[in-house]
């Protein structure tokens, strides 16, 4: 369906504004250091530019720590010429302004063209979305394809064609081949969506299946690829299992990082390759939660405190530094986020006045819960749910504009309206015209 040209016009230069902050915000930064799992996407990007395949930095031995899609782009980059990570982070700059253009159609899907406006506004000056660009970290990735999965939810909602099945199980699979945890959406938003939006069960059944055969042949490659490299099953990473030893130790259960993540858990190295040592480390973490079960309910509730930056936020700015966040940015976000927190659940209830459908929506938000749980609380796992939230700051700013242009509407055509009848004639219950009539009788 094609856009009305006003729209696209005011979207375009909503989104040329979000690109030009990116790129300002990237520039000004092109000293902070690239650290941490920023370098670790470059040094991989440049072994597979190399020819070496997914090699681990600094070590002639396979690697599946990351989910390939981010080390794919970077790599890509490199072959047209950025072979720096600042050319790289200027072109995900390139890729945070599709997210603008995104949120912006995504809004006007769900409340109209001024709400997409607003919500491409949003996106455009909201810091925990154009930090992530000037990082080098997946995450740029990974929202722009949460953004697409919701509109095209939302599509594949009012016309349920093959096409948009396909579609949906494409991007799905490649979300998840850029952050592990976009596996979930196949529970979450999948089945109620085809339960919503398809009547039958044998018709049920089978679009189920073709969103699910989608995704596993987008998926097929690179899990065939681990299966044949790495002694245990890899799926999408082994940082899906090391993950679990930082997150349930000493430090993360009692002390500073409680809830968090401590890399100084990991101890030594086990033996074997590493798809075998990151399961040593998995199944560490995981006898740890179990000798330590009574402490499991405080744990898990500060971790989702720290989910949503409720809890000791200030600590979260400083542990983001390394992953390539400077410190003003993100405070900016931090009150720009918690600003927008109450317009955010203001547009989920108009929605749900609406009789609009907010388990689309909802589908994020639950993946961002489970990830906080399950693993540990991170400004950076609550990156699925930023575009949610402003679609639905926007929803709520464009009900509160609307009211707004009523009111004045109402009070401009109030003042030129014709004068009222006399007090006299009113109270009567005659028109003024009639007391004329009768006078002069």
């Amino acid at each position: 369906m094609r856009l009305p040209a006003k729209f696209e016009t005011r979207l375009a230069l909503i989104t040329l504004g979000g690109l030009l902050i990116r790129l300002l915000y990237t520039g000004l930064h092109r000293a902070y250091p690239v650290i941490g799992d920023a370098l670790t996407f470059h040094v991989d990007a440049q072994h597979l530019v190399d020819g070496h395949g997914f090699q681990r930095p600094f070590e002639a031995v396979p690697t599946a720590e990351h989910p390939p899609l981010h080390i794919v782009v970077l790599a890509a980059i490199d072959l047209l010429g950025g072979h720096g990570t600042l050319p790289q982070k200027f072109v995900l700059c390139l890729v945070g302004a599709g997210t603008v253009v995104a949120l912006g159609v995504l809004g006007r899907t769900v409340a109209g063209p001024r709400a997409g406006l607003i919500a491409a506004g949003l996106g455009a000056v909201y810091p925990l979305l154009w930090v992530i660009d000037g990082s080098l970290m997946s995450e740029t990735e990974y929202v722009l394809l949460i953004t697409l999965i919701l509109l095209v939810a939302y599509r594949y909602l009012g016309a349920p064609t093959l096409r948009r099945a396909v579609a949906l199980g494409a991007l799905i699979a490649l979300a998840a081949l850029t952050r592990g945890e976009a596996l979930g959406l196949l529970v979450l938003l999948v089945i109620p969506l085809v339960l919503r939006a398809v009547g039958g069960w044998p018709q049920r059944l089978k679009a189920g299946a073709i969103v699910l055969a989608t995704f596993l042949v987008v998926l097929a490659p690179w899990s065939i690829r681990n299966a044949i490299v790495f002694e245990n099953p890899v799926l999408l990473s082994t940082n899906g299992d090391n993950v679990f030893v930082g997150a349930n130790c000493e430090r993360s259960y009692y002390g500073d990082l409680l809830g968090s993540w401590a890399f100084d858990c990991f101890g030594q190295r086990a033996p074997g390759d590493e798809s075998q040592y990151s399961r040593v480390w998995r199944d560490r973490g995981l006898d740890y939660a179990r000798d330590h079960a009574g402490r499991i309910p405080l744990v898990v509730g500060v971790r989702l405190l720290r989910q949503f930056d409720f809890y000791r936020p200030g600590q979260a700015v400083v542990l983001s530094a390394a992953e390539g966040r400077d410190h003003r940015a993100s405070w900016l976000g931090l009150y720009l986020y918690w600003a927008m927190l109450p317009f955010g659940v203001a547009g989920a209830v108009l929605l749900r006045r609406r009789r609009e459908p907010l388990f689309i929506l909802a589908a994020p938000f639950l993946l961002t819960v489970a990830l906080g749980a399950l693993v540990y609380g991170s400004t950076r796992f609550r990156v699925a749910f930023e575009p949610v939230l402003v679609i639905l700051a926007a929803v709520a700013l464009d009900a509160l504009w609307g009211r707004v242009a009523g009111q004045r509407s109402s009070a401009a055509a109030a003042s030129s309206a014709p004068a009222s009848a006399t007090p006299t004639s009113v109270s009567a219950g005659i028109s003024q015209s009639q007391s004329i009539d009768a006078w002069k009788a």
